[in-house]
């Protein structure tokens, strides 16, 4: 009997245990399961949220390829490339132009340095001389 009582006492024991068990797994099984609830609620909103940035980023993609379309249109119309040519011509003749109004700039130059300043005084002095009495004669 002895041993009967053992065998009884160890088996309440056991059962015990076994409920203790049964108690904690079935808590663990709601957190669990609370813990993939919120998970799968945050995972939809995120969802829905990338969703919705995914549309504007798409509008703005669109909105881009418009506006790159409009600007290679512009581009194409005005011509650019032809009036920076045109631009750069002009510039270029400008360039040949002043350089030749510097040149003829550098020769006056030389020619007036070149010109002897006393020997022009005597002939304006003789030039006086000549025209004073003409100048007498028409009185004035």
């Amino acid at each position: 009997m002895d041993y009967q009582q053992k065998l009884f006492e160890e088996t309440v024991k056991q059962t015990e245990l076994i409920e203790k068990q049964t108690k904690m797994i079935k808590i663990q099984t709601i957190v669990v399961s609370s813990i993939m609830l919120i998970v799968a609620i945050a995972l939809i909103i995120l969802s829905v949220q990338v969703g919705g940035v995914l549309e504007q980023a798409n509008s703005a993609i669109d909105e881009i390829t418009v506006l790159t379309k409009e600007l290679n249109t512009v581009l194409e119309e005005s011509n650019l490339t032809e009036l920076l040519n045109n631009a750069n011509s002009l510039i270029a003749e400008s360039g040949d132009a002043l350089k030749q109004a510097l040149e003829g700039v550098d020769e006056a130059l030389n020619t007036v340095g070149q010109i002897d300043i006393e020997t022009l005084n005597e002939a304006i002095a003789d030039l006086k001389k000549v025209i004073e009495p003409l100048a007498r004669l028409f009185g004035r």
